[in-house]
């Protein structure tokens, strides 16, 4: 008499389909998984036994597709069959005979058969138990939620101990047991199994063979004739795996917790957070795009993890976020750590590469570890106004001074490379926080450059020379007033620069107070008043080179509407020349600039109404 599942079947395939398991494909490892358990709960009973599974894909007589998985594992009774197969949440595993979640089984839900109901209209499973004197059974499972149990004739002795379950495809998922579909899902999930798991593929010339899709050993625990060999075959294995040569490897090792692995060195930069990593539970596939498993930083490895203490979520296919993983996840970066301070230091091809290619993942990890930072400093390079150093050849000649954005830095490098100032480009990713970290650590003295700075290193002219161009300068002030710009004279190289422009971070913040309270003066009642400090003080200066001849035939030209345009000229091109852009209303003023400038040499062609030489 056929009996009935304890369970909605057809909400519970629609539950593990839709909401436990990401797909169908699963079903594969489910099998493969309950097959594992049952060989591995037969060698513990016997360890001279086979330990066997094998997969076949075929079709019945209606032209069903079909697939068959066999194992030599302990099998399981009438009785038991009933039980487990029909009872959603029991296991074998969790049995107080057969042990309670014993931690060399995989499966430890119960519901690894039912997931088969997800590409199965009908599932066959024979099976005799290792029991002495035990019967082999016939369990029948079907979609409508009824099954048969049926003890075969004792006589029936070509039926040896183990199981074999035989599925039988419904019309719209025959293509989840078509031969090639199950030898790719049953590598994906299987390859590193310890047991010799095998499946029957076509050959050419129409015969079938067993083909092998196991390794006897994890690849990363194989033991080579040299390093180099070894270092070969584990590049050749991420090839497989991961479909790109890698830079290098790194062994992760955790006995303690049962974790071991490799994680290979990507040959390209890639964007924080797009760890993906593959983590193995007992060898057998649990995730092939896991982010949990290595800390966030190491974004430039792919890695490897097989482990045997980790707990999976209830599909399989991740990990619990719990203090083990966590514990797990810090011992694994301290040996990523590890790796990359005793490497990095070592001038080789190698570190040479990882230096180029992974110069941002490494400036990440500097920020979280103070080990990492001083590597950093050491070996990385960094921009500056004297070519790429790193910053502890900066701090050897002395203070180390930094510009926070990139524009700032583009705007004074080729004045404080010609002053023999070097200034380090901090306006990247990381970089500001990588030497804020440094000047809080002994021995270092860093700090960001002001607009003092590089004043103080510019030639003053002499007495005679700034009382002749007191006027011009005062002027110059005015006409810039309304951009809240200065205006000095200095003399620096190189000549061919006209005037630069230094920018005041402080005066900036002041400025934006001031617009704020102006714009809401009851709002704060005088809070920003506390922060406004000194108003007068402009956030801008324009610098003057007097070494210039275009800044010296300006500064010698009359004041009028041909002096403020050249003087707005020299200004604007100085804001393009720090890498800022120009707002609407400043192309505007360029424009019309240039437009005055143009006109004027066309109007008077004659040498009387050039602009003056200095030396007129």
């Amino acid at each position: 008499m056929s009996e009935r599942f304890q369970v909605d079947l057809s909400g519970m395939v629609d539950l593990l389909s839709r909401h436990l398991y990401s797909g169908p494909q699963v079903y594969l490892r489910e099998l493969i998984q309950n097959a594992v358990d049952a060989v591995t709960a037969r060698a513990a009973l016997d360890p001279a036994a086979p330990s066997t599974i094998r997969l076949r894909t075929g079709s019945d007589a209606a032209g069903a597709a079909t697939l068959e998985v066999a194992d030599t594992g302990v099998g399981l009774t009438a009785d038991e069959a009933t039980e487990l197969l029909a009872t959603i949440g029991r296991s074998s595993k969790r049995d107080s005979v057969l042990g309670a979640g014993r931690a060399e089984f995989i499966g430890q839900f119960g519901i690894g058969m039912l997931a088969a109901f997800m590409v199965a209209e009908q599932i066959e499973f024979t099976s005799r138990s290792a029991k002495p004197g035990a019967v082999p059974i016939r369990w029948e499972g079907r979609a409508d939620g009824t099954f048969d149990v049926t003890e075969l004739a004792h006589t029936d002795a070509e039926i040896p101990v183990g199981t074999t379950v035989r599925l039988t495809a419904r019309r719209d998922a025959a293509h989840w047991l078509a031969n090639e579909t199950v030898l790719e899902l049953a590598r994906e999930y299987g390859s590193l199994l310890p047991f010799d798991v095998a499946m029957l593929v076509p050959v050419d010339g129409g015969t079938d063979v067993w083909r092998r899709i196991t390794e006897p050993e994890l690849p990363w625990r194989i033991a080579y004739p040299s390093g180099s060999a070894r270092s070969r075959a584990l590049a050749e294995y991420c090839e497989r795996t991961f479909g790109f040569t890698p830079l290098g490897h790194i062994d992760l090792d955790l006995p303690v917790a049962g974790v071991s692995g490799v994680a290979f060195i990507l040959p390209q930069a890639v964007t924080p957070g797009s760890g993906q990593h593959r983590v193995y539970m007992k060898r057998m596939l649990l995730s092939s795009r896991s982010d949990r498993v290595l800390p966030e930083w190491s974004f430039f490895t792919r890695a490897v993890i097989d482990s045997d203490t980790l707990s999976p979520t209830a599909s399989r296919e991740q990990l619990h976020d719990d203090e083990i993983l966590l514990g797990v996840r810090e011992a694994l970066g301290e040996q990523v750590k590890r790796w990359a301070l005793d490497t990095l230091r070592q001038p080789s091809q190698l570190a040479r590469k990882v230096l180029e290619t992974h110069h941002l993942a490494l400036r990440a990890l500097a920020l979280t570890d103070s080990a990492m930072l001083s590597l950093v400093s050491e070996v990385l390079p960094f921009e500056t106004s004297d070519g790429p150093m790193t910053l502890a050849a900066v701090a050897e000649q002395g203070e180390l001074v930094y510009t926070s954005t990139t524009e700032a830095f583009h705007r004074v490098a080729a004045v404080a490379r010609a002053q023999g100032l070097v200034v380090v480009n901090a306006g990247y990713v990381y970089d500001a926080d990588l030497l804020a970290k440094l000047a809080a650590l002994p021995g270092w003295r860093v700090r960001e450059l002001s607009s003092a700075d590089l004043v103080q290193v510019l030639g003053m002219p002499g007495i005679e020379r700034e009382m002749a161009a007191a006027g011009a300068l005062s002027t110059a002030r005015g006409v810039l007033a309304e951009a809240d710009c200065d205006a000095i004279l200095r003399s620096f190289e190189p000549e061919s620069v006209p005037a630069v422009l230094l920018r005041d971070s402080e005066g900036e913040h002041r400025r934006d107070l001031d617009r704020e309270r102006s714009e809401a003066p009851d709002l704060w009642d005088g809070l920003l008043d506390s922060f406004a400090g000194d108003t007068h003080v402009r956030t801008r200066t324009l610098v003057l080179n007097d070494r210039s001849p275009v800044a010296r035939r300006l500064l010698a030209a009359p004041g009028g509407e041909i002096f403020d345009a050249g003087l707005r000229s020299l200004y604007l091109s100085a804001v393009m020349l720090a890498g800022e852009g120009l707002r609407s209303a400043e192309s505007a003023a360029l424009s019309d600039s240039l437009g005055v400038l143009l006109g004027a040499a066309l109007e008077s062609p004659s040498p009387s109404t050039e602009l003056p030489n200095s030396d007129s």
